[in-house]
């Protein structure tokens, strides 16, 4: 098929990158001079990449306005690639190749395969996930959101979930675009917010930083629900044609899924999700319960999300993250339990002390952490009326009002020191029930009110080398000699103390 002049210029004015690092977003727009009715449903373009190695890929296009349909793609293999593109009603095609070049992203994220509690990255380097919930992440403007994610990559977060959309307050934010009276039209997206996506997608992956979606899909949480199955489709195979090519997206549909949808329904949408993506990056669904044993096995079901909202001064509750560990392994990610100055939290999500130590237990019980900074000026815990006034919402549009962000720091700090990829929940080893340890001997044990701590370590009689280490302050004592088998040992001083065990050198 022979293009048209005015097709041919757009080509050359749209003209693919020859060269793209492995894992980079490779992108092209593809010319389609027709005009459809609703060019979101009437006509579909499918791309098939040639790996250097002989593999097919087959992605979807999708359509961005202005008679634009673009192509994303993540090239995992370095060398040369192939590619055809074609319209369904053979509208216009092209084809041509690209060179993947080595770089300096280690690739999507995906489930350590020797030892599922954790992430690591497809070049097999490990990855602890640090989150941050930015509500509004979609409509922060370009210095704003910069801005915003400078300062928490200082704070050591390497991982942002957002948006929350919501038909409402404070910005009507939908994927879909709406029409007159305000009925959606769930057949047609509402592109600007796809762009401002994109546009986050980029600042992040251009900071190494991971985005994980709260509420895009809908259904729950004040959001519409799609009404149809083929609409559904629709949204999942549009949004991993938009999303696919970044190695930083994850793909979550909606949040607290049991309030809107029964675990067939969730558990087709999932699959789905899948089936698209064809396992290139993480899914997951955000729970109310997680409850749902079949759910939580299913092969697209990477990692667990969780949610267990800190509302009173118990912070050992998350002891129950090493029984979701052992019955079904796969990396815990505490979703919606640490949200400082969250409404349901009150006074208990105020607390330092209690958020420390409930921090502390999810992550020597196996969990990776989401916080939200949701006070309110004067520090004070949000009320329903508030919305758009934390810097959850608002990013430094204003002033952090948490005091939890050096002490997260000091903590995500201590894991990323420790070999944590090989370590596991070993509640056994003390009478805390709060510990993690490895095969070759490193574990670390967290004591929540201090005093005396009794250890029962593998290799009895083996000499080891211990230390206290102050959560308050990030800093160790000095060490010193223990023995493998039981033990007693007693904390500096009153208040909470981890106590780091390794091999002598």
């Amino acid at each position: 098929m022979e293009f048209t002049y005015k097709e041919v210029i757009f080509a050359m004015l749209q003209k693919p990158p020859q060269t793209v690092q492995r894992w980079a977003l490779w992108e092209t727009t593809v010319p389609n001079s027709r005009i459809y009715p609703n060019p979101f449903t009437d006509v579909a373009l499918r791309a098939t990449f040639l790996s250097p190695s002989g593999r097919k890929v087959t992605v979807l296009g999708f359509y961005d306005g202005e008679q634009k349909w673009r192509v994303r793609f993540m090239p995992d293999e370095i060398g040369r690639w192939r590619y055809e593109m074609r319209f369904s009603d053979d509208s216009a095609s092209t084809a041509g190749a690209f060179y993947c070049s080595p770089g300096r992203l280690h690739g999507p994220l995906r489930v350590r395969k020797q030892n599922p509690l954790w992430f690591e990255h497809a070049d097999g380097t490990p990855f602890y996930m640090r989150a941050f919930h930015l509500w509004n992440i979609d409509v922060l403007d370009e210095h704003t959101l910069n801005a915003t994610l400078d300062w928490l990559k200082k704070q050591g977060f390497n991982t942002i979930v957002g948006p929350h959309l919501h038909p409402q307050q404070p910005v009507p934010r939908l994927p879909w675009e709406q029409k007159t009276g305000g009925q959606i039209d769930f057949t047609r997206f509402h592109l600007p917010l796809w762009r401002n996506m994109d546009r986050a997608l980029c600042a992040l992956s251009a900071r190494g930083m991971v985005l994980i979606p709260f509420s895009l899909f809908g259904g729950t949480n004040g959001m519409p629900r799609i009404p149809s199955w083929a609409e559904q489709e629709l949204f999942l195979r549009y949004w991993v044609a938009r999303w696919g090519g970044f190695w930083n997206a994850t793909f979550q549909p909606t949040s607290e899924w049991e309030e809107g949808f029964s675990e067939r329904e969730i558990q087709r949408i999932g699959a789905y999700l899948h089936e698209q993506d064809d396992g290139r990056h993480l899914i997951s669904v955000h729970s109310l319960r997680a409850s749902s044993e079949p759910v939580q096995k299913a092969r697209w079901y990477t990692y667990h999300t969780v949610q267990d909202k800190l509302d009173d001064y118990n912070p050992t509750r998350y002891t129950w993250f090493v029984d979701l560990y052992r019955r079904v392994p796969k990396p815990i990610f505490a979703h919606e339990c640490l949200w400082e100055g969250n409404f349901y939290q009150r006074e208990a999500g105020l607390d330092i002390d209690n958020l420390r130590r409930a921090a502390w237990v999810i992550a020597l019980c196996g969990g990776q952490i989401n916080y939200a900074d949701e006070v309110v000026p004067p520090r004070r815990w949000q009320r329903r009326e508030d919305t758009g006034k934390t810097f959850s919402e608002l990013g430094t549009a204003m002033q952090p009002q948490g005091r939890f962000y050096a002490q997260l720091k000091i903590l995500g700090d201590f894991m990323q020191a420790l070999p944590f990829w090989r370590m596991s929940p070993h509640p056994e080893m003390a009478d805390t029930g709060i510990c993690l340890a490895d095969e070759g001997g490193e574990a670390v044990v967290y004591a929540p009110q201090g005093g005396r701590v009794k250890l029962h370590l593998p290799e009895a009689g083996r000499e080891l080398t211990a230390q206290w280490f102050d959560p308050r302050e990030g800093k160790y004592h000095k060490p010193f000699v223990i023995n493998g088998g039981d033990n007693e040992v007693v904390a500096p001083q009153s208040d909470d103390w981890v106590l780091h065990v390794r091999k002598r050198r």
